[in-house]
């Protein structure tokens, strides 16, 4: 067991970069109740108790409980699952690794495991074995709560388990073999632990990062960091604001730090909630017809996997007013599709270009007009827009040298905004690599405008002399409607490599290609692949070096992924 001293934390707990603080935006803003985890849910029970939060299944940490409920029966939930992590042995300072099917309770246990003082770390369930053992090894035998799909699929071996955790507890029972993992449902019933929230510029929270390139990694966030970028999203904002009258159907990926960035405004504001699990999931269509949500707020490959759902004669965003995009760049026909799928006469979409580091980037509003052109080049959606303003500033400079290019250059981004992460788990100096006093490199190649907007082009690590992948990708989906995804990797020393899946598995007409491709850079012959054969993130990203390999072997890319 872990001797529970203040002596006995691990270095990135104690060792970390400052990050800035904001209490908000304007002197009359409306800003989040809280930023500590392990106080929302109560928060939000006090100050909308009559309000409901559904669910598309039953939590895995309450596999009998009711799909609907208030604020207060899911308060009382973090409760019980606080006790159970005591009943663990998880006291102040303790890691607790989060590797489960996706679900809201994730979020839950991180409350619970905050609530009681100790730091939870939210893992994704779709890493391989040996990734999943390094980010473990970085946390420094966490108590790890998981599920019989993770022992198996992910390696948490009897071995693995014994070396890398300090214990281990299943939500959907013990299996018969394994006396080394606890049922974590057995351990209800326990005295109420005392709640022992962290100080707000301290160690609260560890998410990570996509890992499209490699091992993800673990980013450190307070509550201080967390309240700062929550700023941004429960502002009043014209149009487009949170209102408490709102349906909001929530579906993301929920160990990810964007679901806790998005509680904070979600919970403040108290609006009636579909936080749904799986954007494929059974009873999805089922669902958003029947709540007929005002604001939507999904992946935007998710989004982009919808699109027959937003034809659909059921009108599941018939409500719709605001679309909100999060994490990357969202595809021209995408956001035309469900703007045309809402009733509403002025509907918006909302793309928030952010990173789990920093949160959100620059933000840019469409209306129907603004997406009515297509196969247009540069797509609009490349615009990503601006930095709050008076919050962010964004720079570009020159990835060789870190000299700063002009306006109208293309140059690797940097950010300057409160509520940076503190450090990467186990990475100190990758994050210190990526920090030059209050900015902070984002790794993305973009052109800043005399107006300072910004316009993507690509990763750095993803980058193509002379063209953008994004910007052929948006083009080709544009121009070819049957594709339901188009990636176009880059390749060292020959022609950007065009990757399609389309519906029905059906082959894209040579000569439709050649009139799609018409203008664009040269590229070499598509290659065709299922949907379901690219490989993913948790948040749905491509995993383009992945990808590369496993199509053209022996190739490598051309950027320096330095800054991944």
């Amino acid at each position: 067991m872990t001797t529970h001293t203040t002596d006995s934390r691990p270095g990135f707990l104690t060792d970390y970069a400052p990050t800035r603080f904001r209490r908000s935006l304007w002197p009359f803003s409306r800003v989040p109740a809280t930023g500590r985890i392990g106080e929302v849910w109560h928060l939000a029970a006090r100050n909308h108790p009559g309000q409901r939060v559904i669910v598309d299944r039953a939590p895995d940490v309450d596999p009998e409980g009711p799909l609907e409920r208030t604020y207060p029966e899911w308060a009382a939930l973090v409760d019980d699952l606080a006790g159970r992590l005591y009943a663990m042995g998880v006291r102040e300072w303790d890691r607790v690794a989060v590797v489960k099917r996706n679900h809201l309770d994730i979020s839950l246990l991180a409350s619970a495991a905050a609530r009681i003082g100790a730091v939870p770390a939210l893992i994704s369930d779709n890493h391989a074995p040996d990734t999943l053992a390094v980010l473990l090894e970085r946390l420094e035998r966490p108590y790890v709560v998981t599920d019989r799909r993770a022992l198996d699929a992910m390696g948490l071996d009897t071995g693995t388990v014994a070396k890398l955790a300090e214990r281990a507890a299943c939500v959907d029972g013990a299996p018969a073999d394994r006396p080394d993992v606890l049922d974590f449902g057995g351990l209800r019933g326990g005295p109420a632990p005392a709640r022992r929230l962290r100080a707000y510029d301290e160690p609260m929270v560890i998410t990570h990062t996509s890992g499209t390139t490699g091992v993800p990694k673990l980013v450190l966030h307070s509550a201080a960091s967390l309240y700062s970028l929550g700023l941004v999203e429960a502002e009043r904002w014209p149009v487009f604001r949170l209102r408490v009258d709102d349906t909001v159907a929530f579906c993301q990926p929920y160990s990810h730090q964007r679901v806790i960035t998005g509680l904070l405004p979600l919970t403040t504001v108290g609006p009636k909630l579909l936080m749904l699990s799986d954007p494929q999931g059974p009873r999805l269509r089922e669902l958003l017809v029947q709540h007929a949500p005002t604001l939507v707020e999904t992946l935007p490959n998710a989004f982009l996997a919808w699109e027959d759902l937003a034809r659909d004669p059921g009108k599941p965003f018939r409500r719709v007013r605001v679309f909100v995009n999060s994490f990357d760049a969202i595809h021209t026909r995408t956001i035309r599709a469900f703007l045309a799928a809402t009733s509403r006469r002025f509907p918006v979409w909302v793309q928030s270009w952010s990173q789990t580091e920093a949160g959100a980037v620059a933000i840019r509003p469409y209306i129907r007009r603004s997406v009515r052109r297509r196969g247009h080049r540069p797509p609009p959606t490349q615009m990503l827009g601006w930095p709050v303003p008076g919050f962010g500033r964004l720079r570009a400079v020159d990835p060789a040298t870190g000299a700063a290019v002009p306006h109208g250059e293309v140059g690797l981004i940097q950010f300057s905004a409160p509520g940076r992460c503190l450090t990467y788990v186990g990475e100190r100096a990758r994050h210190d690599l990526k920090r030059q006093g209050d900015w902070w490199n984002l790794g993305d190649m973009a052109v800043i405008n005399r107006w300072g907007a910004v316009r993507l082009i690509d990763r750095e690590v993803d980058r193509i002399p002379g063209a953008s992948a994004l910007e052929i990708e948006d083009v080709l989906l544009d121009r070819l409607p049957s594709t339901t995804e188009v990636i176009v990797l880059s390749v060292q020393d020959g022609l950007p490599q065009p990757v399609y899946s389309t519906r029905h598995d059906v082959p894209v007409d040579p000569a439709e290609w050649r009139t799609a491709t018409a203008g664009l850079p040269e590229l070499a012959e598509p290659l065709q692949i299922r949907w379901d054969e690219f490989p993913r993130t948790a948040t749905w990203k491509v995993r383009r070096v992945m990808l590369r390999e496993q199509l053209i072997a022996g190739t490598s890319g051309i950027g320096y992924g330095q800054w991944t």
